[in-house]
């Protein structure tokens, strides 16, 4: 009976699926306008796109999305009464290759907080989940320095 027990239970192990949770994250983009093009669409009410580089710093190290790198491409409406909303898509990639993707919301304040997610990616990141909240904080000529925090699930 014990080495039925001892084979048995090595396969069920291996048939279980894996559960993950979302865990607390923060850190800070680096990121440098490549373009910013706004339009007036009429006095007082302007698109504009977006383009950066970014560099994703992890306040912990380990995490896998510490130091990847990439592009952000983005458009924004801002209306007659000042507000802005927005959405900006990224995608980073790791040391390993592997691509983070994360799509930006900012509803009607200024622009410069809202709220990411993460919609997936390669790899390592293909289920990565989770979201923050994120402030934008302008830096020296083309320079942002963009800190978030919330969960994630890598």
């Amino acid at each position: 009976m014990n080495k039925i027990v001892f084979a048995v239970v090595p396969m069920l192990l291996g048939v279980v699926p894996t559960i993950s949770f979302a865990a607390k994250c923060a850190g800070t983009n680096i990121n440098n306008l490549v373009s910013w093009e706004p339009t007036e669409i009429s006095k007082g009410s302007t698109l504009a796109t977006l383009r950066v580089t970014s560099v994703t710093v992890n306040d912990d190290s380990r995490q896998p999305n510490h130091l990847a790198s990439g592009e952000c491409i983005g458009a924004f409406i801002t209306s007659l009464d000042g507000k802005t909303n927005g959405r900006v898509w990224c995608a980073r990639r790791d040391k390993d290759g592997d691509v983070l993707y994360e799509e930006s919301v900012t509803n009607g304040g200024n622009g410069m907080k809202g709220t990411w997610k993460n919609v997936g990616g390669t790899g390592k990141f293909a289920k990565a989940s989770g979201s923050a909240e994120w402030e934008v904080t302008l830096l020296q000529g083309k320079m942002a320095s963009v800190r978030w925090s919330g969960d994630c699930e890598w």
